[in-house]
This record gives C-alpha cells, structure tokens and sequence, in this order.
C-alpha cells in the first residue's frame, strides 16, 4: 500500500468512536453497528502522485479511482475479501474525515483550514475510507505535537493575498471569492499553503497541485453560480 502512494493507515473500533463522532455519523446514515472496523486511509508527500503517474490518468476521475483499485486490491487480497461499507470516496455519506484523522493521529487543525500531519505537514490527503466486518488490529498513529505550536512567523497568515487564512478560523467566502477572480494568483494553488515552512520535502509537485486546484475552482465556480441563482 505504501509503496503504491497510500502510505497512510488506521483501523478504528467502530463501538468505540468518541460519541460526537459517532452521532454525526449515524444522522448519515452510516451503519456503524453492523461492522468492527473503521479504515482510513490517506497519502502523505509525492508518492502517490508518482505512482499514479505511472499507472495512468485516463479515467474521469484519476485519484479517487486509482486509490479505490488499490483499496479493492488489499481488502480481497489481504483481508480476504469481507463484506465492507464503503464511505469516501464516491458515495453519499457525509463523514467526518477530519476528525477521524485527528483519532488516527494524523492531523492537527491549522490556519489554512486543512488539518498538518506531524511528519507530512499540509501535504497530506484522505484517500479512501471504509468499514469492515474484519477483526483487524486497531492501530493509530502516536500523538505527536502540531507543528503550528512550533510556528511562530506564521508564513500562511501573513502570505495569503486575501486575508482569508487567520489563526481562529479560516474565511471560505472570502477564499472561494478572490480564487474566482479573473487571473487570480491562487486559481490554480495555495500561496498561503505552499508558504508553510514545515517538511517542504514532501511538498506536493507544482503540476500536483495545479490538478487538485483546477478541480476545486470548478466545484467552487458551480456551487456560487448555483447560490447565485438561488437568490
């Protein structure tokens, strides 16, 4: 799994999920008691943009489809192919990705508004997540500090055009507003996130970034001009 670009795993207790995450997932429907595990995964650096670039980009939706193979790959092969709910990607269940990355002990919060791995910084992703009737090994990473508490500059805050990035919250409107701009700067990236000093060993490749921001300016330009004609 590693070496194929998902280098990130944690197998949860489906019954032991703290009660505020485990309601959020019941009012979606999610079936958590008819399975003992919860699986997470995820990609942190290059590798898996790598990887794919090797295996290939022809389908619509390239990552979420490259890392569903290879996730249909380790249940059949390694845990025999159990019966399993799918949750991300690719299916109506709203989940609380977020905080199951704070309960594998992959994220902290941020200014930017995205969570920062200990060893990964912002450059990690959730890839694929599920539930499983198999009895795996529950593993979590160790908590470790957030590298923000370290962070005394600042970079994210004061690099972003818009101010949208603060230490408190993070704008979306006045992110999603300025991105939409014609030849805004950060149409196609993150100023702001690619100025964060921490790990820019696994900072993710320019053409990398460029086709997950193209992706989500689409998302943002049919979600305003769909509220637009709402009003």
């Amino acid at each position: 799994m590693a070496e194929a670009g998902l280098n990130l795993f944690a197998a949860l207790d489906c019954a032991a999920l703290p009660t505020a995450v485990a309601d959020l997932m019941l009012a979606a429907g999610v079936p958590l008691a008819d399975y003992r595990r919860l699986v997470l995964l995820g990609h942190g650096g290059r590798r898996l943009w790598a990887a794919l670039q090797e295996w290939g980009m022809q389908t619509a939706d390239p990552v979420d489809h490259y890392s569903l193979t290879i996730t249909r790959h380790f249940i059949r092969d390694y845990l025999g192919d159990p019966p399993v709910c799918w949750l991300y990607p690719q299916t109506d269940y709203l989940v609380p990705l977020q905080q199951l990355g704070t309960l594998a002990g992959w994220s902290h919060p941020s200014p930017l508004g995205l969570g920062i791995h200990p060893e990964f910084g912002v450059w990690f992703a959730y890839r694929a997540a599920f539930l499983t009737t198999a009895v795996l090994p529950l593993w979590v990473e160790a908590v470790r500090p957030s590298p923000c508490a370290t962070c005394t500059d600042k970079p994210c805050i004061t690099t972003c055009p818009v101010g949208a990035v603060q230490f408190a919250h993070f704008d979306v409107d006045g992110c999603a507003h300025y991105r939409l701009r014609p030849h805004s700067p950060c149409a196609d990236r993150c100023l702001a996130r690619r100025a964060c000093p921490f790990f820019p060993e696994h900072r993710y490749t320019l053409p990398q970034i460029q086709y997950h921001y193209r992706h989500s300016l689409g998302t943002l330009r049919d979600w305003y001009s769909g509220v637009m004609r709402d009003e």
